[in-house]
């Protein structure tokens, strides 16, 4: 909802009341929030009930929706059912109420991610990235060895991790106990 509200300001014109989505489509999809199923998130209000429910006209509700779904943040699948009916022999369909489901458009993806304080997909990957060339670099025991200045110190570190590496094969396949080099 912050998202759709952040969007709706950041659209808004000077001297305009409302932004590129409206007040009537804030209030929708406050109401649309509220009301989804939260088991099944089954979200399927008839255009009738939501200008009911929300004291509107159905023109400014479909106008609204019409909005919401123009900019990506509401879609819905019509939906329809058979009507079986002996007094006519051939078969027709009737609409029900429309399927509703939420979606968020990039920008909006970008402006929660912002008011997240959360980077992108390819941010993050980069610096994980990063992180790991880093940690590989300096954790390595050939290069802690390589910055010890000391002669002594350097050749009984290498001798040390000469005798660990070979106690402990980087192939983890040790040696059976009667073999011998």
């Amino acid at each position: 909802m912050r998202a759709v509200e952040q969007y709706d300001r950041e659209t808004k014109k000077p001297g305009k009341r409302n932004g590129a989505l409206g007040y009537i489509a804030l209030e929708i999809m406050r109401f649309m929030l509220r009301l989804r199923g939260k088991r099944g998130g089954r979200l399927d209000p008839s255009l009738k009930w939501l200008a009911d429910q929300l004291h509107r006209s159905r023109s400014a509700i479909a106008a609204a929706l019409a909005r919401l779904k123009q900019h990506g943040f509401l879609d819905w699948v019509r939906r329809t059912r058979l009507v079986d009916d002996p007094a006519r022999p051939e078969q027709y369909v009737e609409q029900i109420s429309n399927a509703y489901f939420f979606g968020l458009p990039k920008g909006a993806a970008d402006l929660v991610r912002r008011m997240l304080r959360r980077p992108s997909e390819e941010q993050q990957r980069r610096s994980d990235e990063a992180a790991r060339a880093t940690r590989a670099a300096t954790t390595s025991p050939t290069a802690i060895i390589a910055g010890v200045t000391d002669p002594a110190l350097r050749a009984t570190l290498a001798g040390l991790d000469h005798v660990l590496r070979s106690a402990n094969p980087l192939n983890g396949l040790n040696r059976p106990c009667g073999d011998k080099e």
